[in-house]
């Protein structure tokens, strides 16, 4: 059975890497407006720190829609034409 797709604006589970150096990456896919998943990652010094970053890299992400945006579902169609 395969892993439900990811809604747009949204992001999976966040995994955590070590580097050589000692610091933690943290990473995630995230679906951006566009429909294309991405991979997201941040570093810090620990992995909750990593975490932190990660998420408000992400948070920061989501505020980017689409600039098109003056168009909603109850939209007349002249207005989609134009």
């Amino acid at each position: 059975m395969s892993r439900q797709r990811l809604t747009i604006g949204t992001f999976g589970e966040i995994g955590h890497l070590m580097s050589p150096n000692g610091r933690v990456f943290a990473r995630a896919r995230y679906r951006d407006w566009g429909g294309t998943t991405r991979l997201v990652q941040a570093t810090g010094d620990t992995r909750k720190s990593a975490e932190r970053a990660l998420k408000a890299k992400l948070a920061d992400r989501s505020l980017f829609q689409p600039s098109s945006s003056a168009l909603t579902p109850d939209s007349p169609f002249p207005d989609l034409v134009a």
